[in-house]
């Protein structure tokens, strides 16, 4: 496995399709965009900032509580900005951003943007929304306030309310299922058509770390005979399967992450960065020192970013 260094003492939001351009913090409540062409970066004053690199690699969407931003990789000139606390944002085409405003008054709307045109479309009413959750291509949509929680189609902008959030549950970031474990087993509700998945019946933890689409997650379960030794395991919800993951081990405070598509599972902790190979079924060591910190990205299945306690020390993990 190879480990570069990009970055000192900072945090990351995000990584471009080839790797070589990424979204930092900044000082002084900014973000920076780091690329081959602006290598010190280019800055943009945020509050509160996540990021989305395009498909192509040739934008990036910013948004904050302060406002939403795209900015041209190539050139890191700013392509269009709205003003106001954004909930989430995402690529709905080559040209086309769909985004939704947050608020806890039921104001907050969804929106269509067309890069080069000078005001965004609304689309549909306004509702509270602290919490969104989307699609990579902005197609799905699940928005939450307090104790309501709707689905809404990235494409009309239509929304319903659907059943509440479930206590303790936990909710993947493309907002396509929410699932519980427990001592009655797995299991998940399935969005828009709210289908229940009952996965396995093995007692389960609450403890649920998905894959960015949501087309898997990583759960911790009971095994042995006494059904306390913690073990964990794979499953593909295409498929309703669970594959136990053997050779996983993690110790108190381990911060795990599951990349696109399955591929890797990364374990961070104060003895190192852990990849488990899921594929090939092996665990490999990427470092020793303590890298608590690993973020994977949209368009990296292999790629993996770690990072040292806060502020951290970023590291490019690629593993073959």
């Amino acid at each position: 496995m190879k480990l570069a260094p990009i970055a000192k003492q900072t945090a990351i939001h995000a990584l471009s399709p080839d790797a070589k351009s990424w979204v930092i913090d900044g000082p002084d409540n900014t973000v920076k965009l780091v690329t081959p062409a602006f290598p010190q970066g280019v800055s943009h004053p945020v509050w509160v900032p996540s990021a989305l690199f395009s498909d192509d690699g040739s934008k990036v969407l910013i948004w904050s509580t302060s406002d939403l931003a795209v900015m041209d990789v190539q050139s890191g000139r700013l392509l269009g900005k709205r003003e106001g606390s954004i909930c989430a944002a995402r690529f709905s085409g080559d040209n086309e951003v769909v985004f939704h405003e947050s608020s806890k008054e039921p104001s907050a709307r969804f929106w269509r943007w067309t890069l080069g045109t000078p005001a965004a479309l609304p689309l549909g009413p306004g509702r509270e929304a602290d919490y969104c959750y989307a699609s990579r291509d902005g197609t799905s949509w699940l928005v939450e306030s307090y104790d309501k929680r709707w689905y809404l189609d990235g494409k009309s902008g239509g929304a319903r309310p659907i059943s509440p959030p479930a206590q303790g549950g936990a909710l993947s970031l493309a907002g396509n299922r929410a699932c519980v474990g427990d001592d009655n087993g797995f299991s998940c509700v399935r969005y828009p058509d709210e289908r229940t998945e009952r996965v396995w019946s093995k007692p389960s933890s609450d403890y649920v770390v998905f894959d960015s689409a949501g087309a898997h997650a990583m759960i911790v379960y009971a095994e042995g005979a006494d059904g306390v030794r913690q073990s964990y395991a794979l499953v593909d919800f295409g498929a309703l399967t669970v594959r136990p993951l053997r050779g996983v081990k993690a110790t108190s405070g381990s911060m795990f992450t599951l990349s696109p598509g399955a591929t890797l599972l990364t374990i961070g902790s104060g003895r190192g960065l852990f990849v488990y190979d899921v594929e090939r079924a092996q665990t490999r060591f990427a470092a020793h020192r303590p890298l608590y910190g690993n973020h994977v990205f949209p368009h990296h299945p292999r790629r993996v970013v770690a990072g040292t306690d806060e502020p951290m020390d970023l590291f490019l993990v690629e593993v073959p």
